[in-house]
Order: structure tokens, then C-alpha cells, then sequence
């Protein structure tokens, strides 16, 4: 996923460009998937802890994080799905 999110920094290359992660079922969906058929799902998707821990871990990215996904089991990945969205600084 680091190799992933480095190739995706890279191409934004102007500031206030924006990455964006999004997945309609939400978190809950994949962590589901990740149980059902570990083999298929490595992982569920990052949360916002992960995420916030990764844009500090890598400033060469040059991101921020904007909006953080809601927690798994929540109302708000029930109801909108899992959202990331990382900004260019």
C-alpha cells in the first residue's frame, strides 16, 4: 500500500491536488470480506489513526490528510461508505 500511495503523491503535482480513497460499502464491508476470504482481502482498509500515521511517517509524500474515514461499525460507513480524501501541500 506505501508503494501505492507514493506513486499516487508523485502524480499530483501541484498543491491543493487531491487523492482521494473511496470504497461505496464502506470499511465494515471489507473488514467482512477480510474475515470471509483472507486470501482475497489481505486487510481492511486503512483508518484514520493509519492514515494520519502514515502522512506523518512519510513527508516526501507531501500530503495532508483532509477528510479521515469513519471508524468501522460506525453510522457514518454505514451510511456513506469509507472516504478518504489527502491533499497536496
Amino acid at each position: 500500500m506505501i508503494g501505492t500511495i507514493t506513486k499516487a503523491a508523485s502524480v499530483l503535482r501541484s498543491s491543493g491536488g487531491k487523492l482521494v480513497v473511496v470504497h461505496a460499502q464502506g470499511a465494515q464491508h471489507v473488514l467482512g470480506q477480510n474475515q470471509a476470504n483472507p486470501v482475497m482481502v489481505s486487510r481492511g482498509l486503512p483508518t484514520a489513526k493509519e492514515w494520519s500515521d502514515m502522512v506523518a511517517e512519510h513527508p516526501e509524500w507531501g500530503l495532508t490528510l483532509e477528510h479521515e474515514p469513519a471508524d468501522p461499525r460506525s453510522d457514518g460507513d454505514l451510511k456513506y461508505g469509507y472516504l478518504t480524501v489527502l491533499s497536496k501541500i
